[in-house]
């Protein structure tokens, strides 16, 4: 295929096998909800019960907003990720740098590491579970994703068994837009605006802030095809909580059908986030913590399935598998009620 072709996937958004070497292997996809691509997606389950994959929170980190320090030892880590796979998760999400936005629910936000100290924290941990998926110690497809801005950290780990790389960053490091293209990874692209910050400069998205957003992604998508990565390996993540008001994060998980029209994969991250309390708050007006906001992350899970979705980002996958399940068999009877098919 020439990269002329390559380039014109990014319209039609093709999914594009991934998998070579001891990375893991590309899986057929489920049958996508909407207008979305269905082509081979890595670690993505064949559909049987669900459409929706779920994939799993592994921050290994010392600051991150939820977990920060509970898996930063390697051990840890690993050993949290089996347990991730053994709870259902399609895809383990691995990263070394947190995301934290800045503002007053997160002070100064994130605090920014060199590449080399971020490797030093995922990268054997990568290692040892492409070891284990490899040898098939999970007892069906499932794949790893690297959580990086930085091109380094992105190469060493598609070379060491990710079969994913998602960018909070909307593709900010021409040098990860390479590494990426230079790989068969796919490539998530979430939507942000600055460092996050919830601030009047960077949350002013006119009339329609799912049409902004889109179209935000939508450029960046084709920053990413000019430099060489296949349009059907991107996916698109609104970036809920980053950048956003909490009414402008339910409005784009509400729009989740309308980004999954453009083509692309949707991938929701709405996982314990800030704007999930702010919206659900507890009967006293209080604002629950971050591991209090579980059921409000479910009904978050059920919007991105019913949306069109293809993945959920989530810290409780044995919830969140449960939720995808229950979403698919609602949605399936649903379809055969409009159709007029009668008793499953």
């Amino acid at each position: 295929m020439s990269g002329r072709q390559e380039r014109a996937e990014h319209r039609g958004g093709r999914g594009v096998e991934t998998g070579a070497g001891t990375r893991p292997p590309a899986v057929a996809s489920p049958p996508s909800i909407g207008s979305a691509p269905s082509g081979p997606i890595p670690g993505h389950s064949t559909f049987r019960s669900r459409a929706l994959a779920v994939w799993g929170v592994l921050n290994v980190t010392p600051d991150s907003f939820s977990d920060g320090g509970e898996h930063l030892a390697t051990d840890a880590a690993v050993a949290h990720a089996r347990q991730l796979f053994g709870e259902g998760a399609d895809v383990v999400d691995i990263g070394g740098e947190s995301s934290r936005p800045k503002g007053a629910t997160y002070g100064e936000g994130f605090a920014e590491v060199s590449a080399e100290a971020e490797l030093a924290r995922v990268l054997p941990v990568v290692r040892t579970l492409a070891e284990d998926i490899v040898a098939g110690r999970f007892g069906r497809p499932v794949a790893l994703s690297i959580d990086t801005v930085k091109g380094s950290v992105a190469a060493a780990c598609v070379e060491a068994g990710c079969a994913l790389v998602n960018d909070v960053s909307m593709g900010r490091d021409p040098a990860l837009l390479e590494a990426v293209a230079r790989s068969e990874a796919q490539y998530v692209l979430m939507h942000t605006r600055g460092r996050g910050e919830v601030v009047a400069a960077h949350t002013d998205y006119g009339a329609d802030v799912v049409a902004t957003v889109r179209a935000e992604l939508e450029a960046a998508a084709e920053r990413a095809v000019a430099a060489g990565v296949v349009g059907g390996r991107i996916w698109f993540d609104p970036g809920l909580g980053f950048a956003k008001t909490p009414a402008q994060s339910a409005a784009l998980l509400g729009g989740t059908a309308r980004l999954a029209a453009s083509g692309h994969r949707v991938l929701v991250g709405a996982s314990r986030k800030s704007f999930v309390g702010a919206l659900g708050p507890n009967a006293d007006g209080t604002v629950p913590p971050p591991r209090a906001r579980e059921p409000g992350t479910h009904a978050t899970t059920t919007f991105a399935a019913l949306g069109g979705a293809q993945a959920v980002r989530v810290h409780d996958v044995a919830g969140a598998h449960q939720v995808a399940q229950l979403a698919a068999a609602t949605l399936l009877h649903s379809v055969r009620s409009v159709r007029g098919e009668g008793r499953p």
